[in-house]
């Protein structure tokens, strides 16, 4: 089923760069696999020309958003940093690819340690049969990685008030969202009190989400308090072309008397990021890994943490994320209403987190052991992360929250930093 996070394919350009000596049979070939590669996973293909670049001058990037560059053969060294720094240039993000044939890899080894700063990242497709499932993980890692630093670059996230006064590290600087292509956009939450109060909720709003779980405990006025922010946060949305959101999400229980959460779970399933309690870095951490793994990410705190396991815990997560949804007041509040969405148990799970000045992307890849909430005294939506290395989250702390999505996207953030200049770090034992 497609998702609000896949990558746009109309504004990825692919290029096959050869040698002037190379075989025209070799270059449709390969344009011909990788076609078939981007229907099998996308169910479409950005247009592959079936001719071959042989110098940085024969390369043109009118309407490129971003550049798949494809390694035919040996002899493309040249090649391939001329068209770096000509999409430099341009403001294109480039994604070089080697392949095992007609000496493709030595050339990438050639050119890989020149290849210094933010603007490139590589792959390697270990064949270009579209039926092998590894090629095609690398190919979907790659284009995801690249697509989720180019929605990153010219983004623009909302910061619904302040952040949360316990965020005293987690704070983002305008000068660094800036250096990455982020825009803050400050909204004044008396401004956001009116969108609130302007919306009203048909009962039959309430009655549909209701219906995608068990109903174990509301305050009085619920669903339909949370849908009003859910309505508000969601026209603000559309109205000012936002890419993310995060809400100080205190503020929305003291002043409209319900908080984000609900409003969290649903959008992050419809196509919007929506982060928690004003943390920013955060947020861009949950955009980032959005996009990565096409998938909606699950905003948490490390609730406990052991030498090679992580208990996330928090009062949301989107919905579709879960096998099971219970509906309940607020864990703290005692008011408002939240979601316990239950974890599918022996799923991997990727796990990361920006540092507040937006320089290192820690990732790290576990299982889930159990997902659904057992600890007392936490926030409603639980994880059992078994990860090796999952100290260093406490032992070189980068910040409270972090992201989770299903799967292993830990290539795909690899590549994104990469492009965005970010350095990488690895949980690992």
């Amino acid at each position: 089923m497609p998702s609000p996070y896949d990558p746009r394919l109309d504004g990825l350009c692919v290029r096959i760069a050869a040698s002037p000596l190379h075989s025209p049979i070799l270059i449709a070939r390969i344009s011909m696999l990788l076609e078939g590669g981007f229907k099998t996973l996308w169910g479409s293909s950005p247009e592959v020309a079936p001719y071959a670049v042989t110098s940085g001058e024969e390369l043109e990037l009118r309407g490129c958003k971003s550049l798949l560059l494809v390694l035919a053969t040996g002899g493309t060294e040249a090649v391939a940093l001329e068209a770096v720094e000509k999409a430099k240039e341009e403001d294109v993000p480039v994604l070089l690819a080697a392949q095992p044939y007609a000496n493709s890899l030595p050339s990438l080894l050639e050119v890989k340690p020149l290849l210094k700063g933010p603007g490139v990242s590589w792959i390697y497709l270990g064949s270009l049969d579209p039926r092998s499932a590894e090629a095609l993980r690398t190919l979907e890692q790659g284009v995801r990685g690249l697509w989720a630093a180019s929605r990153v670059r010219g983004s623009r996230i909302a910061a619904i008030g302040p952040p949360s006064p316990w965020l005293v590290s987690s704070r983002a600087r305008h000068e660094d969202l800036a250096r990455l292509g982020v825009e803050l956009v400050e909204v004044d939450p008396i401004e956001f009190a009116r969108y609130v109060a302007e919306e009203s909720v048909p009962e039959s709003l309430g009655e549909e989400v209701l219906r995608r779980g068990e109903v174990l405990d509301l305050a009085d006025g619920e669903p339909k308090k949370s849908l009003r922010v859910y309505q508000a946060v969601k026209r603000m949305w559309k109205s000012r072309g936002l890419d993310a959101v995060s809400p100080a999400c205190w503020w929305f229980y003291k002043e409209a008397g319900a908080n984000a959460c609900l409003a969290h779970s649903l959008l992050n399933d419809e196509g919007l990021v929506v982060g928690c309690e004003g943390d920013i870095p955060a947020t861009l951490s949950m955009m980032l890994a959005t996009y990565a793994s096409g998938k909606p990410a699950f905003f948490a705190n490390p609730a406990h943490v052991s030498r090679d396991s992580l208990l996330l815990a928090h009062c949301t997560a989107p919905f579709s994320m879960g096998l099971r949804i219970q509906f309940r007041r607020h864990f703290i509040t005692g008011g408002s209403v939240t979601s316990s969405v239950w974890f599918p148990e022996g799923s991997k799970v990727t796990v990361s987190r920006l540092d507040p000045g937006l320089e290192v992307l820690r990732v790290g890849v576990g299982i889930i052991e159990k997902g659904r909430p057992e600890a007392e005294m936490q926030c409603e939506s639980q994880m059992l992360v078994r990860m090796p290395g999952a100290a260093r989250i406490l032992e070189e702390s980068i910040g409270n929250h972090y992201v989770a999505t299903l799967g292993d996207s830990s290539e795909a953030l690899r590549v994104a930093a990469d492009i965005l200049g970010l350095r990488l770090e690895v949980i690992s034992p």
